[in-house]
C-alpha cells in the first residue's frame, strides 16, 4: 500500500524533484547501514600523560561571557 502511494505521488513531479527524492531515499538507506558501536568504559585509562595545571580555569578569552 505505501509503495504504491509513493509511486503515485512521484509520478507528477519533476525530474529535478524527482532527483530529490532519489537522494533523500539513498540518504535514508545510508542511515539505517550504520551499525550502531557500543561504548565501551575505560579504554583511555592510563593513556593521559598529561594535563595542564590550569585544566579546570576559564580561558581569559572567554570569561567574559562568565
Amino acid at each position: 500500500m505505501v509503495y504504491a502511494e509513493l509511486i503515485e505521488e512521484a509520478k507528477d513531479l519533476s525530474e529535478s524533484n524527482m532527483s530529490e527524492v532519489i537522494d533523500f531515499i539513498k540518504f535514508l538507506k545510508s542511515r539505517q547501514e550504520q551499525p550502531v558501536h557500543e561504548r565501551k568504559s575505560n579504554t583511555l585509562k592510563g593513556k593521559l600523560k598529561y594535563m595542564a595545571d590550569d585544566f579546570d580555569e576559564t580561558p581569559n578569552c572567554f570569561k567574559e561571557y562568565m
